[in-house]
């Protein structure tokens, strides 16, 4: 089978990252989105909306699919049923398309969030549980994908992702702050933050869960065929707290925190949720960046956007 890639979703912070992690591997990508991608050496870029069935003819013979495509919205009050619904018919299209020229293996990304609400350190048979559309959203798909491969007697696999950030993301609480630190240079003041900022959470920069998906979607094709799942996050942890502090010293725009608070931020927030990532460990992986030097990077990153403009 030819050396090639199909990443879904590729002009997205994920997806662009992942196109270079394959392409820096020697793979041919075919990088499929909604908006094309920008063009790279040895990438073939196409607009393709997935909430549509594929054209015929677009799908070529693939060593690997990464289906990164999907509503990225995690919040009700920000989103609608029908906004996620989309992301179930964009996996149910593409793996449609994908049974006429059957790949060696696809891989697609899912969310911490769907773990059952009040679980701190959710393994991957921790039950799940629908608390959000997203959430509910990431369990059909995943659902789809296993029944994909079932039938295909392709290996599959889902990434249960935690906070993934960069200078590139535009959603979280690291691109929050910055926006809000940006508000207040122009405002004068500090940024006043309320809520559960004691509970913690995993942050993984995008080089690391680039390498994460990429490194074991690449051992499937030569494994015996199943679904996996995997928890993706960083060894360490870091407080909301401590994320405002990372962010202060990169803008120099004061924070001032509540603390001792156990009101969430949203309904949804799963307060501390620190996944457990010994299966994925145990394939030897390790990021480069601890959570507080991913949240520095990409508070800078976005930071320097914001001056730039």
């Amino acid at each position: 089978m030819t050396c090639r890639a199909l990443v879904t979703g590729a002009a997205g912070s994920i997806g662009a990252v992942v196109v270079d992690e394959l392409a820096g591997r020697g793979f041919e990508v075919d990088g499929w989105d909604i908006t094309e991608p920008a063009v790279r050496p040895g990438v073939t870029t196409a607009e393709v909306d997935l909430r549509r069935p594929v054209p015929r003819g677009l799908v070529r013979p693939y060593r690997l699919v990464i289906h990164l495509a999907s509503v990225t919205e995690n919040r009700d009050d920000r989103s609608s049923l029908v906004d996620h619904l989309g992301s179930v018919g964009m996996t149910a299209h593409l793996l449609d398309a994908l049974s006429e020229e059957v790949p060696g293996a696809v891989v697609t990304t899912s969310s911490q969030l769907v773990y059952e609400t009040g679980r701190q350190h959710p393994a991957e048979e921790s039950p799940v549980a629908a608390a959000t559309a997203f959430a509910a959203a990431k369990i059909a798909s995943e659902a789809f994908l296993e029944a994909f491969g079932h039938r295909s007697g392709v290996p599959t696999a889902v990434f249960r992702l935690a906070n993934i950030i960069g200078p590139t993301t535009r959603r979280g609480v690291v691109h929050d702050f910055v926006r809000r630190a940006g508000e207040a240079a122009t405002a004068g003041g500090a940024v006043r933050i309320t809520g559960s900022t004691h509970h913690r959470r995993s942050f993984l920069s995008l080089g690391d869960c680039a390498s994460a998906i990429v490194e074991r979607a690449d051992a499937l094709p030569d494994s015996t065929p199943d679904h996996q799942v995997l928890n993706v996050a960083n060894l360490d942890s870091v407080s909301i707290a401590d994320v405002a502090d990372v962010v202060a010293a990169v803008t120099g725009i004061p924070f001032d925190a509540e603390t001792h608070s156990e009101r969430l931020a949203w309904h949804g927030d799963p307060g501390t949720v620190l996944p457990d990532i010994s299966r994925l460990s145990a394939t030897g992986w390790r990021p480069r960046s601890t959570s507080r030097e991913a949240v520095h990077q990409a508070a800078a990153g976005l930071w320097a956007s914001r001056v730039a403009r």
